[in-house]
């Protein structure tokens, strides 16, 4: 079942996607999937233990696993699986509603709906550019499904934090983006 956790710390060579695609498949998954408004703050844990298994018959699952079994690895998402491991302190922590947790999460739902066979498709992390990065897209549909950019315009960081429960790098980066509009 592990086979598909990565130990190194860049992502893999894929389908290159630019920020607003990427804003456009996280924006259609919050709507369609966690039935969540942009306004509204997402609640992660949700989407992981009732609405994904549910709206996939089962067949999406996740696994807790024990910090000796994951190592340095937070969690790891296999798409072609449907698979999900989480490092146990990890998903403590999401239940807790730790910030770095909840984007953790997301993350793995960005690899989720961004990167069918990827786990097969191991490459040179070297030889690719950031949009064909497989961490770099992961990341930016994390920070859109959690803090749409679009709601981000004329809020404060303080108050991106507060509404979207995310961290305060996650805000600076989302009222960066926000400030570009």
């Amino acid at each position: 079942m592990l086979d598909f956790i990565q130990k190194h710390n860049t992502g893999i060579k894929v389908k290159p996607r630019s920020k607003s695609s990427i804003a456009g498949l996280a924006g259609a998954f919050r709507r369609k999937v966690c039935k969540t408004e942009a306004t509204d703050c997402l609640d992660v844990l949700k989407v992981l233990e009732l609405v994904l298994p549910k709206l996939t018959e089962g067949e999406f699952e996740f696994f807790p696993l024990s910090n000796e079994v994951m190592g340095d690895t937070e969690a790891a998402m296999s798409p072609d699986r449907m698979k999900m491991c989480i490092r146990q302190d990890v998903y403590d922590a999401l239940h807790e509603g730790d910030l770095r947790a909840r984007f953790t999460i997301a993350h793995e739902f960005g690899h989720f709906m961004l990167h069918e066979g990827v786990a097969l498709a191991r490459g040179n992390a070297k030889d690719h550019k950031i949009y064909e990065d497989s961490e770099w897209q992961a990341n930016c549909f994390a920070a859109e499904l959690l803090a749409p950019v679009s709601q981000c315009i004329g809020m404060t960081e303080d108050e991106i934090m507060e509404k979207f429960q995310i961290s305060r790098q996650c805000a600076g980066f989302r009222l960066k983006e926000a400030n570009k509009r």
